[in-house]
């Protein structure tokens, strides 16, 4: 590997960093109120990760790709990553939101 690809790659894997650490605050949040077991905990956290990640994933996504193979992988899997997340946020706000058979919200 060049030395300028050495350097190419460093300061891409700071900048996509930067904007991976954006989400790690949100993340947190989410798997604190699961911990919790709150349901209003979770609905809140779980509507914050469904407002604000989407544009996390979209930077991400906007970042160019890097030179070498296990960077451009390590960038594949790290947006796979939080779209699984985007998507288990939409899934938990749909159970709690949903009723229950017995007509009350589900409380999972």
């Amino acid at each position: 590997m060049k030395e300028i690809d050495k350097i190419q790659d460093a300061m891409w894997l700071q900048a996509f960093s930067q904007v991976r650490d954006k989400a790690n605050p949100i993340i947190h949040k989410i798997s604190e109120a699961e911990a919790n077991r709150s349901w209003e905990d979770r609905l809140s956290s779980f509507q914050e990760g469904l407002e604000k990640l989407p544009a996390i994933l979209k930077s991400m996504k906007q970042t160019p790709k890097p030179k070498t193979k296990k960077l451009r992988r390590f960038k594949m899997l790290e947006e796979h990553g939080l779209d699984a997340y985007i998507k288990a946020c939409e899934c938990g706000i749909k159970l709690l939101k949903e009723p229950s058979p017995t007509g009350m919200a589900s409380r999972i």
